[in-house]
């Protein structure tokens, strides 16, 4: 499984869809086994258990791909490997802490290159995978405090949709949502299903032979406007994704709207500024900027609008008011709110230690923390279905645009900027964007009732374990095949190694060159903030309003990929609520719930056959879920 994504890049797709291909199969493997079980053991499988195996793997499965830990060990080591008189990547190694890396270059040359024997030397790599691990861990457990402050605004007072959570439960409860029929005997899911393996077929045999006709994975619909200044269109591709579009199904109207129309304004904007002569600079209207800016915003309309709930948070954790019921929760207020702060407070200690100075730490890591938060929401409410909804890589460089990389040197000292870039895998791959599987898996066990106060170490230990695995996995096919060969590689390295190698030299080059401020990305930072705040006081004032602050925000992050199935889900609501109204909608649920597992149970398939048959199974077509 794993060979086949790290060398081509695409085996392990299937693990980056959300949730996880590997967590659906293992569910319905274990469902299919049932009977079998049953003779075994003389039982089967509790609806409670197989919960619990959910919510273990959603949480093991995401380190081993190329989001965490495939991205963590380049951007810890690449900065060695492929130093050069020319690009000052030397002055990278000098200001690192001793920890961060394994301080031997051959044994780096044999994990780029393969060694020999194709064995891993652990000795070396125990020292800096186990600091590494700590430093995730403590990431991890602080996000999962923070989250877990505000599961009871979200779960018990607003009442969020949770729509991804339909895939486990619809499984587990073997009962079509909108009706009482069993999940696998609704005609509608198998009508669905259907679909989509034709879908997948049509693809497969495109690939092998490009005269069959197919939908193909996306239609670029922006390859119609040839001539000025229609051509800022030219990137809108029309995107399938069958299990966005089943899962969009469960989505407000007035999110969906927003994200798609928030989408197209970008090209429409930038065509708007050309004909009208206003675009100086080639970078307008710096859509993943406004982005970042949302999001920003979007942290403290959280905050403000739970302000009442979190009140309650740290008044029982700091006075212990007994009128502040905390029973029910898996995790008492007292460990959310004291975790919550001593975990921030222990990586910013960290940080200074490692040469990163609380100036610029306290930022980068409420940054983290805080666009993990609104992706969290983004789930709870939107239910989108990728792991890439959030600013990534912005967290680093909003930093940079509002205050210069001169900023960061304090006379010849650079560890600043150093230890920023550092930390800033973390912003580039969905490492954060784990929080949606915490708030998700606090909504399941409130719906299991699984009310253990062990549930915090259950998360934790399937945190770590899947750590150690992407460790054992990933340096093994290192130092079996070389790193620079992973991700259909060449010399310079594909995929993650890339990545760190251009984010590196990035910072070598601040280094030489330091930079002020960009004025006009500073901007559109704050228009963005502008923008969702409005859209949030629009909101407050017109319940019915379109507009839809978290619309706004995921769609100038991935909104390429969701616009245009949004778009299909949002007319098709309109018309199913104008035609059949509630009865009719309840009624198609297990039509578009079928195209989600169907598009998972592909997945599924496809991974199984280039796992047994080997990479060139379906001629390098992928099912895609990034």
């Amino acid at each position: 499984m794993h060979l086949s994504g790290t060398i081509e890049g695409g085996g392990n797709i299937y693990a980056l869809s959300t949730p996880p291909v590997p967590a659906i199969f293992c569910m319905l493997l274990l469902l299919a086994l049932m009977p079998l079980t049953m003779r075994l053991f003389k039982r089967a499988l509790s609806k409670k258990e197989l919960i619990v195996i959910f919510m273990f793997l959603v949480l093991t499965i995401p380190q081993t791909t190329y989001g965490v830990v495939e991205l963590l060990i380049p951007w810890m080591t690449t900065h060695v490997y492929f130093a050069t008189p020319h690009n000052d990547l030397n002055l990278i190694t000098a200001e690192l802490p001793n920890w961060y890396y394994p301080h031997d270059n051959e044994l780096i040359r044999q994990m780029f290159e393969g060694s020999d024997d194709g064995s891993v030397p652990w000795r070396a790599w125990l020292y800096p995978l186990g600091m590494w691990t700590v430093v995730m861990s403590l990431v991890f457990f602080t996000g999962l405090c923070l989250v877990n402050m505000f599961r009871a605004q979200w779960v018990d007072n607003e009442r969020l949709r949770f729509p991804l959570l339909l895939i486990p439960i619809s499984l587990v409860e073997q009962e079509t949502p909108g009706s009482h029929t069993s999940f696998f005997r609704s005609p509608l899911v198998w009508v669905a299903i259907a679909i989509v393996f034709i879908h997948h077929g049509l693809n497969v045999a495109h690939s092998f032979n490009p005269s069959v006709q197919a939908l193909t994975d996306y239609y670029r619909i922006g390859g119609i406007f040839t001539e000025a200044p229609w051509t800022n269109f030219n990137h809108v591709r029309l995107f399938y994704r069958p299990q966005v579009l089943g899962l969009a199904y469960f989505v407000s109207p007035d999110l969906l709207f927003c994200t798609w129309f928030s989408f197209l304004m970008q090209p429409a904007v930038e065509t708007f500024a050309d004909i009208f002569g206003l675009r100086q600079d080639p970078g307008f209207p710096f859509s993943y900027e406004q982005g970042s800016g949302a999001y920003l915003a979007l942290i403290f309309v959280l905050f403000w609008v739970g302000r009442h709930h979190i009140a309650q948070v740290v008044r029982k954790a700091m006075t212990g008011d007994p009128n502040i019921d905390d029973s029910a929760e898996r995790m008492p207020y007292r460990w959310s709110f004291f975790g919550a702060v001593g975990g921030f407070v222990a990586l910013i200690i960290w940080s200074h230690v490692s040469g990163f100075s609380p100036t610029f730490s306290i930022p980068y890591i409420a940054l983290l923390l805080g666009f993990g938060l609104v992706y969290s929401r983004v789930r709870a409410e939107g239910g989108v279905p990728a792991m890439w909804a959030f600013p990534f890589n912005q967290h680093k460089m909003m930093m940079f645009y509002l205050l210069g990389t001169r900023s960061f040197i304090k006379g010849g000292d650079v560890s600043d900027l150093v230890m920023l870039s550092s930390f800033s895998w973390m912003g580039r791959g969905y490492y954060m964007s784990q929080m949606g599987y915490q708030i998700e898996n606090e909504a399941l066990a409130d719906r299991y009732e699984i009310r253990s106060k062990r549930f915090a170490a259950l998360t934790m230990f399937a945190f770590v374990f899947g750590c150690l695995v992407a460790y054992y996995v990933t340096l093994g096919d290192y130092y079996k095949f070389g790193a620079i060969s992973m991700g259909g590689g060449t010399t310079s390295g594909g995929g993650n190694t890339w990545n760190a190698r251009v984010q590196w030299e990035q910072i070598a080059r601040a280094i030489v060159n330091p930079a002020g401020p960009d004025v006009n990305r500073s901007i559109a930072i704050g228009t963005g903030a502008f923008i969702a705040v409005a859209m949030v006081v629009l909101r407050f004032y017109w319940l019915q309003s379109p507009f839809h602050p978290l619309g706004y925000a995921i769609s100038l992050n991935y909104g390429y990929a969701l616009w245009s199935n949004f778009l299909v889900a949002w007319v098709i609501k309109l018309v199913v609520q104008r035609l059949g109204g509630a009865r009719l909608y309840r009624q198609l649920m297990p039509l578009f719930l079928g195209l989600v597992v169907g598009d998972l149970l592909a997945g599924g398939i496809s991974w199984l056959a280039l796992l047994i048959l080997g990479r060139d199974a379906l001629a390098g077509y992928v099912v895609w879920f990034g």
